[in-house]
């Protein structure tokens, strides 16, 4: 990557840090006014977002795997990816906190950035029942995570919704000579989108916007998540089966494949949620992608390519978890299915993926 980099130095652990980050945002919001947050994963997704909590000066914790610990308590180092530069951001010593530190503690706001197979594993459900009245903040795709955290959690009422609007990765990717640590990318003029009680909501919003990311309030936000993922998900699964070559994906059988199943996946979204899908409708027309992906790749400040690749393929339980997921709720509504079942049959299974 050519380009300038900027140094950030955050010693935001120490009170007069903070301060001065207030101050230059014009915050004067009182100390107790500050939270206490639990970011469940410290993957590149968990790191952005509580990077920009943490800036707000809020106090963020990690509940991260145990071979982890050690390494985001050494410290985080990440890459804000501009179309000019890039900005370097150094985390040092971020606290990490134990199943039994989380029991025993009183949080103000849980995140939830584990992938959504993760979410529906022992260890998800058991933080979930150690979390008390926190509010929990869901960032899973699937069209049922949201309601699945609901239903383990002391109340419905706290859990807001959320939808995931950046891009983040391990750096550097593979093949690449990139610094190491997280990259990120938040796209200009999109505001992560967030809905649930007011009272839970606003103090969301707010603190990422302290922080330094753009976050706005909507009365909904699962119509909007469930059209673009319905989108985006069989398109994945067709470029994993084009070998995640974009060159060669437009006009491929794979991309017809993965555009049939996103029309079904789509009619899917629509009647379990609701969501406006006719504006998806112009980018199911395969000679489209001939001309959207060359565009999408000199947009971006990083490698699509191989960003798709890596990212997508770490989390490929969850492409099929969540193609399964439409293909169960369009038989439950009568709708089609055929194209999403022939997709999902024809990727490998996780155990025979590199």
């Amino acid at each position: 990557m050519s380009s300038s980099v900027k140094r950030l130095s955050a010693g935001v652990n120490t009170a007069g840090a903070q301060s001065s980050y207030c101050f230059l945002q014009m915050c004067s919001r009182e100390e107790t006014l500050l939270k206490k947050i639990l970011i469940v994963g410290a993957g590149a997704v968990g790191a952005v977002y509580g990077w920009h909590l943490h800036r707000a000066g809020h106090e963020v914790h990690f509940f991260v795997k145990p071979a982890y610990r050690d390494t985001v308590s050494a410290g985080l180092v990440l890459h804000r990816l501009e179309h000019r530069a890039t900005r370097r951001e150094d985390w040092s010593a971020p606290r990490v906190a134990d199943l039994a530190t989380v029991a025993a503690e009183r949080w103000d706001q849980v995140w939830l950035t584990l992938s959504s197979d993760a979410l529906r594993g022992e260890l998800a459900a058991q933080l979930l029942a150690a979390v008390g009245a926190a509010t929990v903040v869901c960032l899973q795709p699937d069209l049922e995570d949201a309601d699945y955290v609901r239903a383990r959690v002391e109340t419905p009422e706290q859990v807001v919704h959320g939808l995931i609007t950046l891009i983040s990765y391990q750096s550097p990717l593979p093949g690449r000579d990139d610094p190491p640590g997280i990259a990120y990318f938040l796209p200009p003029f999109t505001p992560a989108p967030f809905s649930g009680s007011p009272a839970r909501l606003s103090g969301v919003v707010d603190a990422l916007n302290a922080g330094g990311m753009a976050a706005r309030a909507v009365a909904d936000v699962a119509p909007a998540a469930a059209a673009a993922t319905a989108l985006l998900q069989p398109l994945i699964a067709s470029l994993e089966l084009n070998n995640w070559q974009l060159s060669t994906v437009p006009g491929s059988a794979p991309l017809r494949i993965g555009l049939d199943a996103a029309r079904e996946a789509l009619a899917v979204a629509r009647q379990v949620t609701g969501a406006r899908t006719a504006k998806f409708r112009p980018l199911l027309v395969p000679w489209l992608w001939r001309l959207f992906l060359p565009l999408a790749a000199r947009l971006l400040p990083l490698p699509l390519e191989p960003y798709l690749h890596y990212h997508f393929s770490k989390v490929g339980v969850q492409t099929r978890l969540m193609l399964e997921t439409y293909i169960r709720l369009g038989r439950q509504h009568g709708l089609e299915t055929q194209a999403l079942q022939k997709l999902l049959q024809a990727l490998p299974s996780q155990s025979n993926r590199t």
